[in-house]
């Protein structure tokens, strides 16, 4: 058993324990009171109480026998009383009596005892009996036997010791070490404890240090287990001390020979001052039996954690350093900081680097931190005035690749409305933002340099390290209120790069066949754009929601000036037009007679109801060109002639009021029974004319809305979410060759049952049955971590972010069973991108893209191809900038995923987290835990299984009051071998 030493530091008191080591004992004959009331003193002995240089000795109780030649007090108790001395203010209460020599300055009691040491000692009140204790005031030393001794450390702890020793420091009497001939130790307040340990030998320092040689732990009389020797720091609040270590029994003595030794966490705590502290320690894994991808490594850790509440900041400095079996380093650094410069003025960063992406993921235990991104973050937010500044940075690296993804700055500059006049306000804004992709690792033209050795002629590639893409975007809003008119104005500038190549298929203008393919060194494209918006004040608010509009708009979709590769770094603009709309929002209601237990019925619709024009103008060659289009069958310069049409529903119920109510005040519940939602449509009959003048006889030829989609949910079902969407046609609505084709390209469904989440519950209801009373429920005991989010403040939680690095808290070893019954949560989910068409398509393969990156790596493939299914990445993350480029054909992906919880019984608790891969028709990852209350220790069974398919296993029985005192099995594995794809 070995507690840990700053403990005290990171995890409160828990309710129920008090400063000093002070335990409420149970009421006795002897100690119904420790309260001694002395009688009131007259004026002689108030005099001589009075003066200085003397030691004051009381006495109290029934019978007292002097013999003053001797100097020698005998003093008895009544057989309901009690004999009482007071010295030095030390105080020693017995039911049989106290013998004391003044020549010696001996006390000597039997029977029941408590002996109350002085109240700044700070030390707890000693009972024992039967038995006898003399005490030496003059030594200040104890001999007592058959004695109980409270212990706090966080959790109240029981010594139970046969013969001791207690001998106090003479120059300030605040400091006493024990030691003891046999005894027992246990946390359990039962007067029979169901645990305890045995011990032949125990010293308590001065310092507050408790070591037992050799100790066996009982469960009840059973002997379980032998320690050569236990230790712990009972010292109260913030200390310095051992960290403690942790591993299982599998490390001390190895139950497969395939098992991998591990121990983390040891190292020291030092408790620098009341704002800062430090730690460090060191994690070491065995490199016996080392394969492909597990080594075996040492990790040298450190932590700085800091902290001014009155200059109102904190933080904390990790740094690590992992040197592998196989030669491979890394160096790990985390930096998180908040600070509060003024009422409104706060800065918050978060940042983690690493130099090596592969160790620093591959040796963790965690399988989903083997796959997790490395995340930075950093804002600063300030109010200046009626405007409030945010300016902010991002920065994420990944697994096993060199590629980072940098946003460096984001500023928003945001305002009130600034009255200008009584008839004039302003309410600008302001944003700016920069991306960066560096470092770029994904395959395609460019992502290898060939090289030829000029002495062997040998040629080799490799990775090009230089590929890079870049987006920047300016947005400028200054809207206007003239005479409670407004006025809107909306320029934004957006730029993008991609510094490699790329080919693209070159497109004649006028007929839009492939003339040429071309490769791009590099291919860039800046749009700038002003839209101005004019507001019409609505007509019929209260009836119909109608409102007309103006604004200003540009002919083709994209931006109004637009400079790419295309134009020799020149800008080319388009033309922008008028348009006039009107628009209409009513709600309509039908209510219908009610049947079964409602009583009535309500339909309500919502449509939305809009129509706009636009006449037509002409889009130059020069900015299709820019764009990559063509002007063959290209519609966006037709005149605009369209509209809208969406539509909401509701189906509500009043459900009927129960038949024994008389009062009238029962006036029903309603129930949402249905909702409906969906993407508007838009039609345009101008271009419904146009096709039909062009000979095209697709009915939908009018129709310019790409996507549609609706929403379902219910009361009915609780938790129950459904939604889908679909791309309706093949091909760009800008172009009449685009054909009417719906194809299902996304479904979500969620469904949750549990016990206050159960349907048949809400159909019982319906007709009439009683809804069952909520269950009580005993509060369960708070786990280090949910103590900690109690008592620390916004601040300090703006720095749990999980670090890279440092962090000198063990982990925590108890997750207690869930209280709120039984739970279930299920979602489905399916993305099939359209199967895009062209020359230029590639089919994505994820295992080919990832063993293009990852090479032989089998670590690295996992992770690549883990990501690439849920996210695949294409060589161009900011998008294809000009018409022509190369496509991609992405694979679908369809999963169920499901959270169960529940109850087995009141002391089991189980948890299942699960995702199945339906394309793959294989589990991708597991999270089983079982947990079993043990009174005073908890059981925990725990599998973990990622996408990857590293998985890990743990069984730990810990103690509650001493966590680090366990019982555990860990076994991590890196798989070495690939899941097919």
């Amino acid at each position: 058993m070995c507690a840990e030493a700053a403990a005290a530091q990171v995890i409160p008191r828990l309710p129920g324990t008090r400063p000093g080591g002070i335990q409420p004992v149970k009421p006795d004959s002897i100690r119904d009171s420790l309260k001694v009331k002395w009688p009131t003193p007259d004026s002689v002995t108030q005099a001589l109480l009075a003066k200085k240089g003397y030691s004051i000795t009381r006495y109290q109780g029934d019978t007292a026998y002097f013999d003053a030649n001797n100097r020698v007090i005998d003093l008895l108790a009544a057989k309901k009383g009690r004999a009482i001395v007071d010295r030095d203010s030390t105080v020693i209460v017995s039911d049989s009596g106290v013998y004391y020599t003044e020549k010696t300055r001996h006390a000597v009691t039997g029977g029941h005892y408590i002996l109350i040491p002085p109240p700044s000692s700070g030390q707890a009140n000693i009972v024992g009996g039967p038995g006898q204790a003399e005490y030496d005031m003059g030594a200040r030393t104890l001999r007592i036997n058959n004695a109980r001794l409270p212990v706090n450390n966080g959790e109240m702890w029981y010594m139970q010791v046969k013969t001791a020793e207690v001998v106090g420091d003479s120059t300030n009497g605040k400091s006493q070490t024990f030691y003891v001939r046999g005894g027992s130790l246990t946390s359990c307040e039962d007067s029979i404890p169901d645990y305890h340990f045995e011990y032949k030998e125990a010293k308590r320092t001065s310092g507050n240090t408790l070591v037992a040689r050799p100790a066996v732990l009982y469960i009840k009389d059973v002997p379980v287990m032998w320690f050569p020797f236990i230790f712990t720091d009972t010292k109260s609040g913030r200390h310095s001390g051992i960290l403690v270590p942790q591993f299982g029994v599998g490390d001390i003595v190895r139950n497969s020979p395939t098992y991998r030794r591990n121990v983390d966490h040891a190292g020291y705590y030092w408790a620098l001052n009341d704002y800062m502290d430090f730690g460090t320690w060191i994690d070491w894994r065995s490199a016996a039996g080392s394969r492909l991808g597990d080594p075996g490594w040492l990790k040298y850790n450190a932590d700085w954690s800091y902290r001014w509440l009155d200059r109102f900041l904190g933080g904390r400095v990790g740094m690590g350093y992992t040197t592998q079996g196989d030669g491979s380093t890394n160096t790990a650094i985390s930096w998180t900081h908040t600070q509060d410069f003024s009422h409104d003025a706060h800065i918050n960063t978060n940042f983690n680097y690493v130099t090596n992406t592969t160790v620093q993921r591959q040796n963790t235990f965690n399988p989903y931190a083997a796959l997790a991104t490395i995340s930075s973050q950093a804002t600063y937010q300030n109010k200046l005035g009626p405007a409030s500044l945010s300016i902010g940075a991002t920065q994420r690296q990944y697994p096993g690749r060199p590629q980072i993804d940098r946003t460096f700055p984001t500023v928003s500059l945001t305002s009130t409305a600034i009255g200008l006049g009584d008839w004039l306000s302003w309410t600008p804004s302001f944003s700016f933002s920069r991306s960066d992709v560096l470092h770029m690792d994904q395959p395609g033209l460019g992502a290898y340099v060939f090289n030829v050795d000029p002495t062997t002629g040998v040629r080799d590639s490799s990775l090009a390290k230089n590929r890079s893409s870049s987006q920047s975007s300016i947005s400028f809003d200054t809207p206007l209120q003239i005479f409670g008119k407004d006025f809107k104005n909306s320029f934004r500038i957006n730029q993008q790069r991609n510094d490699f190549p790329q080919q693209f298929q070159i497109y004649d203008i006028n007929t839009g066949q492939v003339t040429e393919s071309r490769v791009f060194a590099a291919t860039y494209r800046t749009d700038v754009d002003w839209t101005p918006d004019f507001t019409i004040p609505s007509l019929g608010q209260n009836r119909f929601n109608f409102s007309p509009s103006v604004s200003l708009q540009n002919v083709d979709p994209g931006p109004y000036w637009v400079q790419t590769e295309r134009t020799n770094g020149k800008f080319v603009h388009q033309t922008k037009r008028f348009t006039f709309g009107a628009s209409a929002s009513p709600t309509l209601y039908a209510l219908f007679r009610g049947f079964g237990p409602f009583s009535r019925i309500r339909h309500s619709i919502s449509p939305t109801i809009s129509y706009s024009y636009a006449p037509g103008k002409e889009v130059s060659d020069e900015y299709l060109l820019a764009l990559g289009r063509t002007r063959f069958g290209y519609l966006g310069s037709l005149m605009q002639n369209q509209v809208t049409f969406g539509l909401n529903q509701n189906f509500e119920a009043k459900i009927r009021p129960k038949s024994a109510d008389t009062t009238g005040s029962d006036k029903g519940q309603t129930i949402r029974l249905l909702s409906i939602n969906s993407t508007p449509l838009s039609y345009d009959f101008a271009r419904a004319a146009h096709a039909r003048e062009q000979g095209i006889t697709d009915r939908w030829a009018g129709l310019t809305t790409e996507t549609w989609g609706y929403n379902l949910n219910s009361e009915l079902l609780p938790g129950f979410d459904f939604s889908t969407s679909y791309s309706l046609f093949d091909g760009s609505t800008l172009s009449d060759s685009a054909h009417f084709k719906p194809y299902l390209t996304s479904i979500s469904a969620s469904f949750s049952i549990g016990r206050d989440q159960n349907p048949l519950t809400a159909l019982g209801r319906l007709f009439g049955k009683a809804e069952p009373p909520a269950q009580a429920t005993a509060p369960a005991a708070p786990t280090a971590e949910q103590i900690r989010q109690q008592q620390d403040d916004a601040q300090n939680r703006a720095l749990a972010a999980a670090p890279v690095a440092g962090s000198s808290r063990g982990p925590d070893r108890f997750i207690i069973p869930s209280s709120q019954g039984w739970r279930g949560t299920f979602q489905f989910s399916r993305s099939s991108p359209r199967p895009p068409t062209g020359a230029n398509v590639i089919q994505f393969d994820p295992r080919v893209r990832c063993q293009q990156i990852t090479g032989d790596n089998p670590f690295l493939l996992d992770a690549c191809l883990a990501q690439q299914r849920a996210a695949p990445t294409t060589d161009t993350p900011v998008g294809s900038l000009t018409a022509g480029g190369p496509a991609y054909n992405i694979p679908p992906t369809t999963s169920l995923n499901s959270n169960v919880s529940f109850n087995l019984t009141p002391k089991w608790a189980a948890a299942w987290q699960t995702t199945y891969d339906l394309e793959r028709h294989e589990f991708a990852s597991h999270i089983v835990s079982l947990q079993r209350e043990l009174h005073d220790w908890r059981a925990i069974f725990g599998f973990t299984q990622s996408p990857n398919g590293n998985f890990a296993f743990n069984f730990s029985i810990a103690l509650k009051a001493e966590p680090d005192l366990k019982f555990d099995y860990n076994r991590s594995t890196v798989r070495s071998g690939v899941a097919p794809f």
